[in-house]
């Protein structure tokens, strides 16, 4: 028997048109949408297979709101959807296979998809993101391990991109560094840092946009409500790439690789995908990439559609029914 998925959309500033795009192209599955309507208030959806999440919350850049948004719409299928599967989305991403092949996928043995590195075993992360996991958004802390980041990478031009993220790479060695990575080190042992984690709950950073079963989204709500944990990430700044890998590795589960494939990052954002990737995407094993451009009818977009998904047909029949 087929899995039954629902596909979270967070949208907030996205063109209704490229929502509906992306919820037929995922069609007959339901596309659960948070939106934030503070930001775009005119959001008018005409895919049938979509259903808006009631109440939604106030959602931004960094802001630890994005959190509570994304926990809320997963109690709100908990409590309102018959699923199997839920897969967290962006509206700027698509799907890069057919929906068919995703449904066998999330039927295999894993529980949960998605990747991740241990901020305090990896020393590009310590040193990259360290001062954002183990020190609440703009103290003193976080002020001097932000800037002892900087001292430690100096100008190197050094970059890792994995687990959906980026992050400065590159070993100097001077005393400075040497000071920079010492402090670190120190700030990570609760004792000195005073934060949540220890060496049986470490933190973890990755993407945000993972998959995971039902049971496995259902323990994640419920460890979002303990106030300890839920207190202490509310303080940190760009939680979400914390938050979510950390309470998935934490979980008894078969873990899979994550659904996504990413373009390149430019500074701290990955660019958009353009025609000229489109051999790149069909060689990808992952199902889902991101970003693709805000705008239905870019080429890219349509030529995925087409001839990655075979979604093309059904989008032309849904538009049509809209219209």
């Amino acid at each position: 028997m087929k899995p039954k998925i629902v596909f979270l959309v967070m949208s907030a500033v996205s063109q209704p048109q490229t929502v509906d795009q992306l919820a037929r192209a995922l069609a007959p599955h339901t596309v659960l949408v948070h939106h934030d309507f503070s930001q775009t208030p005119a959001f008018p959806l005409a895919a049938s297979n979509v259903v808006f999440v009631p109440d939604p919350k106030r959602t931004g850049w960094g802001l630890f709101s994005f959190v509570e948004g994304i926990f809320h719409s997963m109690q709100y299928a908990l409590d309102q959807l018959d699923f199997d599967y839920l897969q967290l989305l962006s509206p700027s991403c698509l799907p890069i296979k057919p929906i068919e092949a995703f449904e066998a996928h999330v039927a295999g043995p894993a529980e949960a998809h998605f990747d991740c590195v241990d901020v305090l075993q990896d020393r590009d992360a310590l040193m990259s993101i360290g001062y954002r996991a183990f020190a609440p958004d703009r103290s003193v802390r976080f002020r001097v391990a932000r800037r002892l980041s900087g001292v430690y990478f100096g100008a190197s031009p050094g970059r890792r991109e994995e687990a959906g993220i980026w992050l400065r790479s590159g070993d100097r060695k001077n005393p400075a560094a040497w000071l920079a990575l010492g402090f670190m080190q120190a700030l990570g042992r609760p004792s000195i840092g005073r934060h949540i984690f220890n060496p049986h709950y470490r933190a973890y950073y990755g993407t945000t946009w993972f998959g995971a079963r039902r049971r496995v989204i259902a323990e994640m709500a419920g460890q979002f409500q303990r106030p300890d944990l839920r207190g202490y990430f509310s303080q940190l700044n760009l939680p979400e790439e914390i938050v979510l890998p950390t309470l998935l590795m934490h979980l008894q589960l078969h873990k899979g690789p994550m659904n996504h494939c990413f373009q390149h990052y430019e500074q701290s954002h990955p660019r958009l995908f353009e025609e000229q990737d489109i051999a790149q995407l069909k060689r990808s094993p992952a199902f889902f990439a991101r970003k693709f451009p805000n705008d239905p009818t870019a080429p890219v977009r349509i030529r995925v559609l087409d001839e990655l998904v075979g979604a093309g047909q059904r989008q032309t029949q849904g538009a049509a029914v809209s219209s």
